[in-house]
């Protein structure tokens, strides 16, 4: 049976669908990874059909995905979908009947796509209940793991590990590991990567006089805090020792309001915006001189993120300080120009970023180390390893 499968299989990864659900466009990181995917497939010469379903709730933005990323190769298509966020009781049921409603609605919309997949060799999400109707009729299913799942996902999950079409990426070692137990022979690890063409320039980039330490992008997920609005707090009091200016980009807007709001009576050099477009993230973080990632020791943070975020001040150019969180240490292995300090010590903190501050040659020698090894990361190499994983994986 599985000789005659593979022999049926075509081992090519030409037409990638890509499902997402209920949060789509979205300002937050999670979008940004669906559009890098994206990115990834066409400098690999795939075309790439987005599939999304239009839901009204607080992560999603009222605008054409296709204005808002800024690119015409990607297929964006909008599927109906009744939307259960617009029953008027819906905010008043508990969260986990909520839940239960999402999942419901992800899993029935999800078989509305067939009719719209007759192209379609491989179909790619992040949600496994949107793959799981799809898996009989496809050449080829990728699932990307980015959390723990609940016990709904995980059932589905080892559901699709039968499947010998089915292929898994853990972004980061807990999620790897997690997928390995089940498939062991069709689970690779792939961190984030970075559209490394969005940050080319034709003349090279100079910083200014005044150093720009900052953070761009959500100071939030799955609503837990990133520890931002303590890094500025700090920041502010190492600014009565030090001249440097402060850029911060990112959501929710009360978030950044609340950090703002502590600057009103200094004389710091503070910019920020509440969010831009995803194209415009490179020339903003190429302004930067240090970039922070302050992520505290949150259960998801600490085992299934893989931080955009060092990627893109890497390519961006910018030394980067990062917490010692478990997901932020896996990226050491990269040579990127990353320092650490403890999880939630800021006084840590302090001492790492005023040494970033004051020896030019440290901080130099960190951007150095991203410059050599950055383009090891880009989205084309990201997505040419998954293929040639999942071919070779196909032929066995």
């Amino acid at each position: 049976m599985k000789i005659i499968q593979l022999i049926s299989m075509n081992l090519e990864m030409k037409n990638i669908g890509i499902i997402v659900y209920g949060r789509f466009p979205t300002e937050k990181a999670y979008g940004s990874h669906i559009i890098d995917t994206s990115i990834g497939f066409l400098d690999n010469e795939c075309s790439v059909s987005v599939f999304y379903s239009k839901t009204s709730n607080k992560k999603t933005l009222e605008i054409d995905p296709e204005k808002y990323y800024g690119n015409s190769e990607i297929n964006f298509i909008e599927v109906k979908n009744y939307d259960f966020t617009k029953l008027f009781f819906y905010d008043l049921i508990p969260n986990f009947i909520q839940k239960i409603f999402w999942t419901l609605g992800a899993f029935f919309w999800s078989k509305k796509l067939e009719n719209y997949l007759n192209d379609i060799d491989t179909l790619w999400s992040t949600n496994p209940n949107l793959l799981i109707n799809h898996v009989s009729n496809h050449e080829r299913i990728v699932y990307e793991k980015h959390g723990a799942g609940k016990f709904i996902q995980k059932y589905v999950v080892r559901k699709l590990s039968k499947y010998k079409n089915v292929f898994f990426v853990g972004t980061s070692k807990t999620s790897y590991h997690e997928l390995l137990s089940l498939s062991p022979e069709r689970t690779i690890y792939l961190t984030n990567g970075v559209d490394i063409n969005s940050y080319k320039t034709i003349e090279s980039h100079e910083k200014k006089p005044k150093l720009n330490i900052g953070y761009i992008g959500m100071l939030e997920t799955y609503g837990e805090d990133k520890g931002v609005k303590k890094a500025f707090l700090e920041l502010k009091n190492i600014a009565k020792d030090y001249d440097f200016k402060l850029t911060l980009i990112g959501g929710p807007k009360e978030k950044i309001d609340e950090i703002v709001e502590e600057f009103q009576d200094t004389n710091i050099e503070l910019f920020y915006k509440y969010k831009i477009p995803k194209n415009q993230v490179p020339e903003y973080i190429k302004n930067l001189d240090i970039g922070i990632v302050p992520y505290p020791n949150e259960f998801h943070m600490t085992n299934y993120a893989s931080p955009l975020k060092i990627f893109e001040y890497a390519a961006g150019n910018a030394a980067i300080l990062s917490s010692d969180i478990k997901s932020n240490l896996e990226l050491n292995d990269t040579q990127l120009g990353i320092t650490y300090f403890k999880a939630g010590d800021y006084i840590d903190f302090r001492e790492k970023i005023t040494k970033l501050i004051l020896d030019d040659d440290f901080r130099n020698s960190l951007i150095e180390n991203s410059k050599k090894n950055i383009n090891n990361f880009s989205l084309k190499n990201r997505i040419e390893l998954l293929i040639n994983f999942c071919v070779r994986s196909s032929i066995g």
